[in-house]
């Protein structure tokens, strides 16, 4: 038994023993995951409740933070103050809330001028056959739904899970909002501590990589938003132009909508569409409606296949094809969502790939050198007769 044991190769055998107590640990935490799937559920449906308002907040202090140091500039053109910081961030907070009321009141004074051309009367005769009948259009409804193999069950919990996400998306977004305040007040110290926790972790080297990666990624969205802004700006003078020319109500309306529609891709013309129609119909407009259509029809054609990409592809470098394959590819993978970011993340991809071949032929160029420097020159005869000269004249 004892030569059998000396025989043994004590580094193999160590080798053998970490990996059958890595197979247990492996083996143990995969049972564990199994028999305690609710209380896992449970911590990713804390983890995730809390993680959203974040990286809701964090979105929204990436967008106002360039609005937020602008001004700390020029608080602090002449003297550094401490008040700068928080008056920049509540001012930022006052202009984008105008922003949004004027929006607000201009859609409410549309509104409003064309409920003067309603009859108001007949609304109100229906609004109140609704009521009066809405058990039984509700009945009617349920019927029709079961009909299609839908239960009366399964519309109630289709209804609670769209309260349930409504209430969750305003109380994400109220708690995102907080978040923005803190991240905007404390965004210097934030990153230096966590720039610091991460150096100490992963090393100066680490470090370097995520900085480069950060200011790639930084520009490609960056650049992504300034030629969406300039694009839904262009998009919305220019409606707004041609609709108060050829006298369509409420041009400017209609191009705060169409310009705010297409921020986000293929939107802008649903949203110009449904406003022009909004603001047509009730006053009988129905000449200019369908002016405005064609109108409609001839600028976004125009955005979409020339003014947008060219926007695109100068602010995030990178080709119009690529900027349209990105938007598809985005739609299908993620909705509206994924078109958002589909054009910025290819920017990013395209960025890293092209970092990664200038360090593969920098790399190749060094092993050139490196061959050049330690390869050897023939000798000639000419020198090999010098050296014997040289030795005869030595000895």
């Amino acid at each position: 038994m004892d030569n059998f044991l000396n025989k043994l190769d004590k580094k193999y055998l160590k080798v053998c023993l970490y990996a059958s107590i890595t197979v247990l640990i492996t083996v143990g935490l995969i049972l564990l995951l199994i028999s305690s799937g609710s209380f896992w559920a449970k911590l990713w449906e804390l983890f995730s409740a809390v993680l959203k308002p974040i990286i809701i907040g964090g979105i929204i202090c990436y967008l106002f933070l360039p609005i937020v140091e602008g001004l700390e500039r020029i608080f602090n053109r002449k003297k550094r103050h401490k008040w700068a910081r928080p008056l920049s961030v509540l001012l930022t907070f006052l202009i984008v809330l105008a922003v949004i009321g004027l929006i607000l009141t201009l859609i409410a004074v549309a509104i409003y001028k064309n409920i003067e051309s309603v009859n108001i009367e007949s609304i109100k005769n229906i609004f109140f056959t609704l009521q009066q009948d809405y058990a039984s259009i509700w009945k009617f409804i349920v019927q029709q739904l079961e009909s299609q193999g839908v239960s009366s069950s399964n519309i109630s919990h289709i209804v609670s899970l769209f309260t349930n996400a409504v209430g969750s998306f305003f109380s994400g977004l109220l708690f995102g909002v907080i978040f923005s305040i803190y991240f905007l007040l404390d965004s210097s110290h934030l990153s230096g501590y966590w720039t610091r926790a991460f150096r100490l972790i992963f090393g100066s080297k680490a470090e370097d990589r995520l900085e480069l990666f950060l200011s790639d990624a930084d520009n490609a969205f960056s650049g992504y938003i300034r030629g969406q802004f300039t694009d839904a700006l262009i998009v919305g003078v220019l409606i707004t132009i041609v609709l108060s020319i050829v006298g369509v109500p409420y041009a400017v309306v209609v191009g705060i909508f169409a310009g705010l529609g297409n921020l986000i891709p293929y939107l802008g013309p649903v949203v110009g569409y449904l406003s022009l129609v909004v603001v047509c119909l009730p006053s009988g407009a129905y000449n200019k409606m369908i002016l405005g259509i064609i109108i409609f029809a001839l600028v976004m054609f125009i955005d979409g296949n020339i003014i947008n990409p060219k926007l695109l592809s100068d602010n995030v470098e990178v080709h119009p094809l690529l900027v349209v394959a990105a938007l598809i590819g985005g739609g299908a993978l993620g909705g509206i969502a994924g078109m958002l970011i589909a054009v910025p993340c290819a920017a990013l991809i395209k960025l890293q790939f092209e970092r990664y071949l200038q360090k593969m032929a920098e790399k190749r160029k060094d092993e050139g050198v490196e061959e050049d420097n330690t390869s050897e020159e023939p000798v000639t005869e000419d020198e090999l007769t010098n050296s014997d000269d040289n030795e005869n004249e030595e000895d």
